[in-house]
């Protein structure tokens, strides 16, 4: 099992360095770059090693990100996939190369031999990147309607199983930290269908409560802020239980509750999602629903492939099952 100790050792800083870091303290004075790497080798060797990286022949692959890459430092889901598509690659001897949407050179890029974008595209977006006429492959969304082939996790079947999780033990006052999102071109709304979910099975239980709902950008800062609005607001009819929309967000709603000295779990219980590295190094350690994110990136490379070979092949959507891990922030 990997350690803030193996992290620091192949990062080059000290454990308390990595510690801050992980946990997204703000206070730590600390450059980007130092950031970004301690954040990278905790994500890599939460898995395993990366594929040393081949001779550069055969396919090239554009991944077109979303986020900025400082955006994806915020919160490390997206990160994970592109490392999923990279070693990939790297076994097939492909060769990547990361831009994000807005810096597209759209002369260069149709000298690819394929797209994989990663994130929630609008219609403007998913438009544009299908008219430089190469095989598009979307991680995150679903996109059939577009005819392209796209990739996306089951959020919908955790979502129900933590409500359930949390009734058999007796906490029927279920609240909600969850993320919202905009596309970058037209500025809309990203529907999430945990929240969605959330609402709906929890309404069939007689058991929701819009008042327990929160939701604002995904990230530490956030769920610190959003779990200070939910402290302020509902005080001793604070929920029970909380679903965190990631674990970037959780980290942030800990550092709050620890600040009230609201004891998790015995007062409040959290679940989160993503099950990215930091996950493992909070205190207390997050319960956190795995989001196959590697496993993601190389179903894409792999459609990319099929694709590329038969371009008249109709369209799927493929969906990556889920599951929950069991840590010390839930009952």
């Amino acid at each position: 099992m990997t350690t803030i100790k193996d992290v620091a050792n192949e990062a080059g800083v000290s454990i308390s360095t990595v510690s801050r870091i992980l946990n997204f303290d703000d206070t730590l004075s600390v450059g980007e770059d130092t950031r970004r790497r301690v954040l990278e080798v905790a994500e890599k060797l939460q898995y395993k090693k990366r594929n040393k990286r081949q001779v550069k022949t055969g396919k090239q692959i554009a991944i077109v990100q979303w986020h900025t890459d400082k955006e994806e430092l915020s919160d490390l889901y997206y990160l994970q996939i592109e490392y999923g598509i990279e070693n990939k690659a790297a076994s097939l001897g492909a060769t990547i190369e990361r831009v994000t949407y807005e810096s597209i050179d759209k002369n260069r890029i149709k000298n690819f031999d394929g797209i994989i974008a990663v994130g929630k595209f609008d219609k403007t977006e998913v438009t544009e990147l299908a008219s430089y006429g190469l095989p598009v492959i979307c991680i995150g969304e679903n996109y059939l309607q577009y005819g392209l082939d796209c990739i996306r996790s089951d959020f919908e079947s955790p979502v129900r199983k933590i409500v359930d999780r949390f009734i058999e033990k007796g906490i029927n006052d279920i609240g909600m930290i969850a993320g919202k999102e905009l596309t970058v071109t037209e500025k809309q709304g990203v529907r999430d269908p945990r929240v969605a979910t959330f609402n709906q099975y929890l309404s069939e239980k007689g058991l929701y409560n819009s008042d327990f709902v929160f939701q604002g950008p995904f990230g530490p800062d956030s769920g610190f802020e959003l779990m200070n609005e939910a402290i302020g607001k509902l005080g001793d009819k604070l929920p029970h239980g909380f679903m965190i929309g990631s674990d970037s967000m959780a980290v942030g709603v800990l550092r709050a509750l620890q600040q009230h000295n609201i004891k998790v779990p015995d007062r409040v219980s959290i679940i989160s999602f993503n099950d990215v590295a930091i996950a493992k190094y909070t205190s207390p350690a997050l319960t956190t629903v795995h989001v196959h994110t590697e496993l993601m990136g190389e179903r894409a490379i792999e459609m990319l492939l099929q694709r590329i070979k038969n371009p008249k092949k109709v369209p799927e959507l493929t969906i990556i099952a889920t599951e929950l891990v069991n840590r010390e922030s839930s009952k």
